[in-house]
């Protein structure tokens, strides 16, 4: 059995201490605010007033409190509340540990500090449990609101996982949580404001000590930075830069084992959530000799496909699967025609040769089974020696990498569900080596009959395509902008500014549908793209965005890619 850290972290503290006697009501953290009226264990609170291990917190309908635990988590819990801190253990040396509470009435916002990075932050309600990762959750009577991060909701009836933003109801009696959706109008913002202090209620702070310059060098002392915040924000801080291709495919081994810890304690069986979408890029073959040495000529072709991701958030697994069609543009004799690759394992018997963060923070590994079965094909038939990796690219990390590697000046889709991100897969088969790369897009499913019959609305995002012209090979990417006509089943659809080039022209939905297509002709080189496409699911709108695949021929000049846009 592995240990988990925080029970390391514990077990060093434990030892550390053997000789000693056990301390009585360990403090966990602190009342950063408090207004009357508030108890702990029937003590009356106060600001600044120590919060420690075990104990019960309730407030009557005028009370509420904020806690700042040592990890940097705050918790703030509203009037009518009956709050109680089963576990709380924190490593500061590891950085990890495991904080449990249970929420017996009344409502909490909680914002997550480290421990929530980790993955062991868990509030019980009456009708739920909540496991919180990253993040920021309000959780109350039947309800739970993940603001950032990701929060995954167990009832005896079912799970589901919340990304940011999304709202599930919880209405017990063996019934599954309610499907991920945006919350009722008004519902946020009714919500904070019962966290937030009455008139002439001051969370505690004296009367004139509540300046703005009092409070930020209280913030200060309280997370120790000067820009610290015990209050939370809802909105997200800028990713650290994602590591090379490389960096990820070699860290997917302790993924893999971090992955394996948490599907050996979960308990209850999980719905998956699914995204379909399109994969597009470039493939290069080789003919390899009996030595193992490569053909000088290899030969390159673009490829265009699907792409299903499933995702399980209690058991932190992936899986990607990305079929594809080979055209044969150069030299085609080496390319195959088609391809079937897998990433990861939602199957709990497999290991899950990857790890799943948040709904915008995945990878995984080539799908090996623990039998050493590959389970990609190409042109139907098994390969061998399969390597390569699938990564989610969120907005933040796409334009740093966009500015990196000068693949144009262009703002990527602020999308909301749809999710996009890089892939390559490096394989033998006989005497073939195959190597294809590029992107793929993916987003919640529609259906036909919720595609609008009437109105226009326009679509804004980004295209980023694998390029190879002329013998070089490189990434690039544009602006994406399709304006929609419901009535007459059209789309104008403009890529500017991809490689160097623009593209114009008309698309078509298809009757009975959610799918389009058409083609776009470019002012540079005689070049022209093919599109293919499908509306996903927004907050707003059923219809609120949409991703494809584009196919790019010129002389001397071939790419495909994907794109990915939201309605403005």
């Amino acid at each position: 059995m592995r240990l988990s850290a925080w029970m390391i972290g514990a077990a060093a503290l434990i030892a550390a201490g053997g000789g000693a006697k056990v301390a009585i009501a360990q403090e966990v953290g602190k009342a950063s605010a408090v207004n009357p009226a508030a108890t702990a264990n029937l003590r009356t609170i106060s600001i600044g007033a120590s919060i420690t291990h075990k104990e019960r917190i309730k407030t009557t309908d005028k009370g509420s409190v904020q806690i700042l635990f040592i990890d940097k988590t705050s918790m703030t819990v509203g009037p009518n509340s009956d709050l109680t801190i089963d576990e709380y253990v924190y490593d500061p040396n590891a950085g990890t540990g495991k904080l449990a509470a249970r929420l017996g009435k009344g409502a909490l916002r909680f914002v997550g500090g480290q421990i929530s990075h980790t993955g062991d932050a868990e509030i019980k309600t009456a009708s739920a449990t909540i496991g919180i990762r990253g993040g920021v959750a309000m959780i109350g009577p039947g309800f739970v609101f993940a603001g950032y991060g990701s929060s995954t909701v167990t009832t005896q009836g079912g799970t589901v996982t919340l990304g940011a933003g999304e709202f599930t109801q919880t209405p017990g009696g063996g019934q599954p949580p309610s499907p991920p959706a945006p919350p009722p109008p008004n519902f946020v913002q009714n919500l904070i404001q019962s966290f937030q202090s009455a008139p002439g209620q001051s969370g505690g702070a004296g009367q004139g000590t509540a300046s703005r310059g009092n409070v930020q060098r209280a913030e200060a002392r309280a997370t120790g930075s000067p820009n610290g915040s015990v209050a939370g924000s809802l909105t997200p801080q800028p990713p650290t830069p994602l590591p090379s291709i490389n960096q990820v495919a070699s860290n997917l081994n302790q993924t893999i084992q971090t992955s394996t810890q948490q599907t050996a304690v979960q308990q209850v069986e999980t719905k998956d959530t699914s995204l379909f979408g399109f994969v597009g890029g470039l493939m290069t073959a080789w003919l390899t000799s009996a030595s193992g040495s490569q053909s000088s000529n290899p030969s390159v072709g673009r490829y265009t496909g699907t792409a299903e991701i499933g995702v399980d958030g209690v058991r932190r697994r992936v899986q990607a699967n990305f079929d594809g069609t080979v055209t044969h543009d150069q030299q085609g004799q080496y390319l195959p025609g088609s391809f079937n690759y897998q990433f990861g394992f939602l199957d709990p018997n497999e290991d899950p040769q990857g790890g799943y963060y948040d709904s915008s923070n995945f990878a995984a590994g080539p799908a090996i089974r623990k039998n050493g079965e590959i389970v990609s094909k190409i042109d139907d038939a098994p390969i061998t020696n399969h390597d390569g990796v699938m990564v989610t690219m969120s907005r933040d990390m796409a334009q740093y990498y966009v500015s990196l590697y000068g693949m144009g000046s262009v703002t990527p889709c602020d999308c909301d569900y749809t999710k996009w991100g890089f892939w390559s897969s490096v394989s033998d088969q006989g005497p073939y080596k195959d190597f294809a790369h590029g992107f793929w897009v993916a987003g919640r499913p529609t259906t036909a009959g919720e595609v609008p019959l009437t109105g226009q609305a326009t679509y804004a995002g980004h295209v980023a395509a694998a390029i190879q012209n002329d013998g070089s090979t490189y990434y690039a990417a544009g602006a994406f902008s399709n304006t929609v006509n419901f009535g007459t089943r059209t789309g104008q659809v403009s890529v500017t500014g991809l490689d160097g080039t623009n593209y114009a022209g008309q698309v078509s939905l298809a009757p009975g549908s959610t799918a389009f297509g058409g083609s776009l002709i470019g002012n540079v080189g005689s070049r022209n793209m093919a599109l293919e496409g499908a509306f996903f699911r927004g907050v707003a709108s059923p219809v609120g965005e949409m991703g494809g695949s584009v196919s790019i021929n010129g002389p001397g000049y071939l790419g495909a890619g994907i794109f990915a846009a939201k309605m403005q």
